[in-house]
């Protein structure tokens, strides 16, 4: 048991890592002269080739699908608007700051926890909420001249990342009381079926017919990279996360996720896509705080319920040893 457990921990610091190269190479395409790809295309070719991947993955499993999947079809449009808002802001933003607020969803899972089933926030979660805010302030502000803050020249890609960042809150909080007794990877996969449909036509109505800023290459090339990203980094990478979530704690899997935006931001500044800021390193590691104080919440709030199923689990063996 302690083998799979490693090899679950190592599954998962693998996704991140892959996590964290998914928006360096979305950057890089979406600023190539002329851009590869328009932001709602890519969205809708990685959606593509993540459902195709994931229906071999499926396979046999199809057969759950009932009615009852039907709550996949708002839970997808909420996470196309999340996507469509966090790839558009990325084209007018860095890839470190897009990473970091989409944290932010932090302050919209406990409010629609709230109005979903009227679960109370925790203290944890609201002081949380604050420290991300603080730290997306941070974040997206222009050094610490506070007269001149909000002059970065980013502010749209900011805006619109943090959008993002909120829909995917909103998507956790939907899937955590809706669909929580769904197969997961149907679930994913359902998901992005929407996400691809929804991508496809704002790219060509809104990208295409309205702003004409639609773009897409057939070229080998480009094409292997949005493979990566919908097989690699969507359907695998979901797939892996589901299967290491078995033997890892939810816990371990909040604090580590979210450090995606860290590689993001190292490979970013590497590779020479953005400069380094004090602002960067001031707002992201308030935002990693925030985190990590959810998780000590999370951590204390579960304490007790562990001990007590450790303790019926070590009854149940003692019992059955005397049998």
């Amino acid at each position: 048991m302690k083998k799979i457990k490693v090899i679950a921990f190592i599954t998962l610091v693998i996704i991140v890592v892959l996590w964290g190269v998914a928006p360096v190479i979305s950057k890089s395409i979406f600023d190539a002269e002329p851009p590869i790809y328009s932001p709602g295309m890519l969205i809708a070719l990685r959606g593509l080739f993540a459902i195709i991947a994931m229906a071999i993955l499926i396979n046999k499993n199809f057969k759950k699908i009932n009615k009852s999947y039907l709550i996949c079809i708002p839970a997808g449009l909420i996470l196309s608007a999340a996507y469509i808002f966090q790839f558009v802001g990325l084209k007018y933003t860095v890839p470190s700051k897009n990473a970091f607020l989409e944290n932010i969803s932090c302050i919209t899972i406990p409010l629609f926890m709230f109005l979903f089933v009227r679960e109370k926030p925790t203290w944890g979660t609201i002081i949380s909420a604050i420290i991300c805010v603080i730290g997306s302030l941070f974040l997206v502000g222009n050094g610490l001249n506070f007269t001149h803050f909000f002059e970065s020249g980013n502010l749209l890609g900011d805006g619109l990342s943090a959008i993002g960042g909120l829909f995917f809150g909103l998507d956790i909080a939907f899937t955590k009381v809706f669909c929580k007794d769904k197969d997961p990877l149907i679930y994913v996969f359902l998901q992005l079926v929407i996400l691809t449909i929804v991508s496809f036509a704002y790219s060509f109505i809104c990208e295409g017919a309205i702003f004409n800023e639609l773009a897409i290459s057939f070229k080998p090339l480009d094409v292997l990279q949005v493979i990566f990203l919908g097989v690699v980094c969507t359907a695998m990478c979901w797939a892996a996360r589901a299967w290491a979530m078995k033997y890892i704690s939810a816990i371990t899997v909040s604090v580590l996720v979210p450090l995606s935006a860290v590689i993001c931001s190292v490979l970013s500044i590497a590779v020479g896509l953005e400069a380094y800021t004090y602002n960067l390193l001031i707002g992201g590691l308030i935002i990693l705080l925030s985190i990590a104080v959810s998780a000590l919440f999370d951590y204390v709030k579960e304490s007790p319920i562990r001990h007590k199923d450790k303790q019926e689990e070590l009854t149940h063996e003692e019992d059955s040893s005397q049998v």
